[in-house]
């Protein structure tokens, strides 16, 4: 949560996905962070430079999980 808090700026549903965007230079740390916490709902995720595409296992999920990270987010 620490690390949403700080760089994390917004978190986008997309289908099965979540577009989550972040300070540059910031989404390969999210990233990590999100694959460790073993969170039932990610699938896995892909990071940019500031950008990181969470796949969930369904369009409901990826809601829900929008939803969580956005409270996260600083």
């Amino acid at each position: 949560r620490r690390i949403l808090q700080e760089f994390g700026r917004s978190a986008t549903p997309a289908q099965n996905l979540v577009v989550l965007v972040s300070e540059l230079g910031s989404a390969p740390a999210i990233a990590r962070a999100l694959d460790r916490m073993a969170h039932p709902k990610v699938v896995g995720t892909l990071a940019g430079d500031d950008t990181v595409l969470v796949i969930a296992r369904n369009a409901a999920d990826a809601r829900a999980l929008a939803r969580e990270l956005t409270a996260d987010l600083g």
